[in-house]
């Protein structure tokens, strides 16, 4: 008798990948504490009720997009078809992501609203309500001195979100797009009764969003989806110009970090260090005033928006000028004073056009950060690791296992410059600062796109097995969402 013998060959990212799904499957059914106990840790979820349908919607959506992938055309006209279904499909598997939550945060419209509204979630909503009470110019002027007393997450951020949420607020509470949110006056009613149960009066003056903020502030988490959705296509749309493929679409799509904190602010981060990047990368290969210009003025976005947001712009100042400095692509001196002044122009504007105090203003807010990541109570040994595995949980195990033999290669070669180690460096140098200690994966959500860049000239040649990639990190994304309370109003 002949016994047949078949042997399968997976590339080494594949397996990492699958060996990565396996192991967190794995923490997840011993429940094993994700973080340091007694310090700060992901919760599992007391409710783990989830509609079937939702689930099953979500299942469906990603298997299309990983059988696109598994199937992408070659023929010019094809792939382009195949292009355009992987992208629809991209919307479609985040938004239903989006969908997913547990029976006793349902109708998924109140929870949305909720975290936009919560002065614990967020808190730029009310912040936005106080900018507009005291005038643009007032506020600036005095925000430094303003800055300790203002709630969870506000405290730690300069003045962009603030007028961000401003400007879409003052968009959802157009009548006629009032008359299109999804809430009723029942819902209403319910989403008061959380609000001052877990916000009760402080003082006699307390206020209190009335129903047309209430349903504004549905209309800006839709707005902060809608800025994940466009990162995530703009992310897709690069890596199909950079390999030639549609199957890292999949990738993409499933990216888990990106999938958990869709209706808040981490989208619109997410979003504008994409724009950064992407006007960056199109400057370092062409050097022209255009997208000197669009770099500038983008990364004084994400700064105003942000002080955290100098991490990623700081992983991608130590790219291009690593380039510059090894002769492979300079950059003109003009085009980057031009850059650098730029990225500080919202500063020094908001100082000269309204007195704001920059300085001051950061101080305070590190201040603030100090307190609130609870670096002064919580230990540092164990949250470098801790750190770390988080960031691993949200980055996927494709994007990891492509990250690491990109990693092997370059320090088998040793080529530069490398936007991947570029940002490893400064990663790692903030991880070892001590600043970060917990939330990781969402802290750092928008550094992901940057650090798996290399990995793209790793991508494996069979199109089934980088289906079968991206259908072990969006499953074990799905997974990681029912079992863990990544997000809640308060």
């Amino acid at each position: 008798m002949v016994i047949a013998s078949v042997t399968i060959r997976f590339s080494a990212a594949t397996w990492i990948a699958f060996i990565w799904a396996l192991g967190w499957l794995l923490v997840l059914g011993l429940r094993v504490p994700l973080g340091v106990p007694g310090e700060w840790t992901w919760d599992y979820r007391g409710d783990a009720r989830f509609d079937p349908f939702g689930i099953l919607l979500t299942i469906l959506a990603l298997m299309g997009l990983c059988a696109l992938a598994g199937r992408e055309g070659k023929h010019p006209v094809k792939r382009r078809h195949f292009l355009w279904g992987a992208l629809l499909l991209l919307t479609v598997f985040r938004t239903t992501v989006a969908l997913l939550l547990p029976m006793e945060w349902r109708p998924v419209p109140i929870f949305w609203a909720l975290v936009i509204a919560s002065p614990i979630a967020t808190s730029f909503y009310d912040e936005a309500r106080n900018l507009q009470q005291q005038g643009l110019r007032t506020y600036l002027r005095y925000y430094h001195e303003q800055l300790p007393a203002k709630p969870f997450h506000a405290a730690t951020h300069p003045p962009g979100l603030p007028m961000l949420f401003a400007l879409w607020r003052q968009i959802g509470l157009h009548p006629v797009l009032q008359r299109l949110v999804p809430i009723g006056q029942e819902e209403l009613l319910v989403m008061r009764r959380i609000y001052q149960r877990i916000f009760p009066p402080l003082k006699s003056d307390t206020l209190y969003p009335t129903d047309a903020d209430l349903k504004g502030a549905w209309w800006v988490a839709v707005f902060c989806l809608a800025c994940g959705i466009l990162a995530a296509l703009l992310w897709a749309w690069y890596w199909v110009r950079e390999t030639g493929r549609v199957a890292p679409v999949a990738l993409v799509a499933t990216t888990p970090a990106t999938l958990w904190w869709q209706p808040t602010t981490d989208s619109i981060h997410f979003l504008v260090i994409m724009l950064v990047f992407v006007s960056a990368w199109q400057w370092e290969r062409h050097r022209s005033w255009g997208w000197a210009f669009l770099t500038g003025t983008m990364a004084g976005v994400a700064l105003w928006l942000a002080f955290k947001n100098a991490v990623p712009l700081a992983c991608i100042s130590l790219w291009l000028l690593w380039a510059h400095w090894k002769g492979e692509s300079r950059i003109p001196f003009l085009q980057g004073l031009t850059v650098v002044l730029l990225t500080l122009a919202p500063y020094l504007l908001a100082w000269l056009l309204a007195g704001f105090q920059p300085l001051e203003t950061l101080m305070v807010a590190r201040e603030a950060h100090h307190v609130q990541a609870g670096a002064h109570a919580r230990s540092y040994l164990p949250w470098l690791l801790v750190n770390l595995a988080d960031w691993a949980m949200g980055l996927g195990g494709g994007w990891l296992g492509l990250t690491l033999v990109a990693l092997v290669h370059w320090w088998r070669e040793g080529r530069f410059p490398s936007l991947t180690i570029a940002t490893l460096v400064v990663l790692l140098g903030l991880n070892f600062s001590g600043l970060v200690r917990g939330e990781a994966a969402r802290l750092w959500l928008p550094l992901i796109p940057l650090f798996v860049w290399e990995g793209r000239k790793h991508l494996p040649e069979n199109g089934h097995e980088l289906a079968l990639m991206a259908f072990l990190q969006g499953g074990l994304a799905i997974a990681l969402q029912l079992w863990l309370e990544f997000l809640r109003p308060f």
